[in-house]
């Protein structure tokens, strides 16, 4: 299956394959405990990332539009103190009540972050439900992969699950670090590829 980069009017739907797939996630429930609004909570959280991604790297979109990647150019996460209050109070007003939450895991996230070497930076990954275990998630690391070889950039990401960190070594990515933990979060598991 072919993957495109999505467009200003893929969004919505990217960031509901998002929101579905992170749902059920025990990061996500810890961060959103109130079931009946995480869903619409994590669309415009995702959002915030998407958006931004849409000015420093990318969303890659499977055609079938039920696989999506989210990533960052390499350098490109750098924020002024500016774009840091917008991006704190967007976190704010989209996560309510649970923004401290929301901003522990930003905060643990870029505090592990590796500075050097740059690199491309990978932050959300999903599958529709409906499209698991199919080709989707190859084909998206293959697009990827491509990009980062013929550029000639490592790739970090972090897992939220054992079993995806477990998955990733088919596309060359293997532990960069011992797992992430981060004050009343699950462990993450951070991963890393070279180019080839």
């Amino acid at each position: 299956m072919k993957c495109r980069h999505a467009s200003k009017g893929d969004l919505d739907r990217v960031c509901e394959v998002l929101a579905t797939a992170f749902y059920s996630e025990p990061l996500h429930q810890i961060i959103f405990p109130d079931s009946e609004k995480r869903l619409e909570t994590l669309r415009n959280f995702f959002r915030i990332y998407v958006d931004l991604a849409s000015e420093r790297g990318g969303t890659l979109l499977t055609e079938n539009n039920a696989g999506v990647l989210v990533y960052f150019r390499p350098d490109s996460m750098y924020m002024n103190d500016k774009e840091r209050i917008l991006f704190d109070n967007q976190l704010r007003d989209v996560c309510g009540s649970c923004y401290n939450a929301a901003l522990t895991l930003n905060n643990g996230l870029e505090y592990f972050h590796p500075e050097a070497p740059s690199h491309f930076y990978i932050s959300l990954l999903a599958v529709h439900k409906s499209s698991r275990g199919g080709s989707l998630v190859s084909s998206l690391f293959n697009t990827l992969n491509t990009m980062l070889d013929r550029e000639g950039f490592p790739c970090y990401a972090e897992c939220t699950r054992l079993s995806t960190r477990t998955l990733l070594r088919r596309w060359g990515y293997y532990d960069a670090a011992s797992p992430l933990r981060i004050e009343g979060m699950p462990e993450l598991y951070p991963v890393w590829r070279e180019p080839r």
